[in-house]
């Protein structure tokens, strides 16, 4: 009983864990959006690709579901 509460535990924290975060992201020296330079130490030029940059990772990682038929 232990280990099936262990593994249904860790299928929950999995997607978390394949899904990367801003934090997790380098400074390249351009904005990871838009590619505008920045410099070295932001990641984004703005707040707004900030913003725009996570709303289309989460449509990545969490696509849309068809409705079933």
């Amino acid at each position: 009983m232990r280990h099936q509460v262990e593994a249904s535990e860790s299928a929950l924290v999995a997607p978390s864990l394949a899904r990367p975060g801003i934090a997790t992201l380098q400074p390249k020296g351009s904005c990871w959006y838009c590619d505008q330079a920045v410099d070295n130490v932001r990641r984004f030029c703005s707040p707004a690709c900030r913003t725009d940059y996570l709303e289309e990772e989460e449509g990545y990682f969490d696509p849309p579901r068809s409705p079933q038929a």
